[in-house]
């Protein structure tokens, strides 16, 4: 990790990159908290400015880099601060970024940030940022009013699930506070976007809406008993739709059970039902149980970041075995 940090100072790109690959590598293998909590103003200094440089390959390095600093130190000061000092860059390259991969990088790392640093307001700041990202219709009017360019596809469905990680945290009071009509209505729309993970990912968001909000969307309300409820109507039918949907151009067979099975699920929880509960077994003999969307989603988050680390830090990392209640 030394050696790896040391790199991070070269003026060669290609130095610095594969520094920035030392340093995933070793905080993916090994919860190295003693380092990161010695070392993380350095750190965050340095990877920040790894994640400002022109190249492609540096800042997506960059991005994932200050998410293993954050889930390394886990929640209190430390993580507080690698929050608050990336936020200002995360945001404006998740925003205004020109090239699609580092913008995923640099959502998924603002959404991890905020979700182990981010007290609520900072926390609420984020989730702003990423739903600006959400609701762009890719016109020249949203860059200006939004104040960020036309997202790709990939770019959206990390936004939506980086968004839905912030939701995980919240409770059913500040749910409501989030303008449910207006938020139910732009990811009902999202469900009929071209993209498979775009519609995907705003499906687990309605889901996730209705699990932490305590929201039931029933098909048989009737009509005019208000906005909301024919929107809410439009959810579950365009949700169904999805279940039971078996042709969509450029999807797989495999992709389209997928996407059948993932929508059936949603539907279950938005009609008042539990989330299918899933049972992880791990290599020591114990297991995870993940039974609400909130779980889902995280777990996705945390397995999306440290790939083949996740099972060792599961074991020794103390923020994971808060998050999911779990003693090994």
């Amino acid at each position: 990790l030394e050696a790896s940090l040391d790199c991070l100072y070269e003026k060669r790109s290609s130095t610095r990159e594969a520094g920035l690959r030392g340093m995933i590598d070793a905080l993916v293998a090994r919860v190295m908290t003693h380092f990161v909590e010695d070392k993380y103003e350095t750190l965050t200094h340095q990877i920040l400015s790894s994640i400002r440089q022109s190249s492609s390959t540096e800042a997506v390095l960059a991005g994932r880099a200050l998410a293993m600093v954050s889930i390394t130190a886990g929640a209190g000061k430390v993580a507080e601060h690698v929050f608050q000092a990336s936020f200002p860059h995360l945001s404006k390259i998740s925003k205004l970024g020109r090239d699609s991969a580092a913008r995923v990088s640099a959502i998924e790392a603002l959404g991890m940030l905020a979700f182990v640093g981010g007290v609520d307001l900072e926390e609420a700041s984020a989730m702003e940022v990423l739903w600006q990202i959400v609701i762009h219709k890719g016109s020249a009017h949203a860059d200006q009013t939004l104040g960020t360019s036309k997202p790709t596809p990939p770019v959206k469905a990390a936004a939506i699930t980086a968004w839905s990680l912030l939701l995980s945290t919240l409770s059913s009071k500040r749910v409501t506070a989030l303008q449910l009509p207006s938020v139910l209505g732009a990811l009902s729309c999202l469900l009929e976007d071209p993209d498979v993970g775009v519609r995907k990912a705003a499906g687990e968001a309605i889901a996730l809406l209705c699990e932490v909000g305590g929201i039931q969307l029933l098909e048989e309300q009737a009509l005019g008993e208000g906005e909301a409820t024919a929107m809410e109507l439009q959810v579950v039918d365009r949700m169904k739709a999805l279940a039971a949907s078996s042709s969509r151009k450029g999807q797989t067979k495999k992709e389209r059970s997928e996407q059948r099975s993932s929508f059936r699920d949603m539907v279950v929880t938005l009609q008042g039902g539990a989330c299918h509960e899933t049972c992880l077994k791990l290599k020591h003999g114990d297991s995870l149980k993940i039974s609400t969307w909130s779980q889902t989603v995280q777990l996705n988050a945390f397995r999306r970041l440290l790939g083949e680390g996740f099972q060792r830090h599961l074991q020794e990392n103390d923020l994971l075995h808060q998050v999911f209640n779990f003693a090994p």
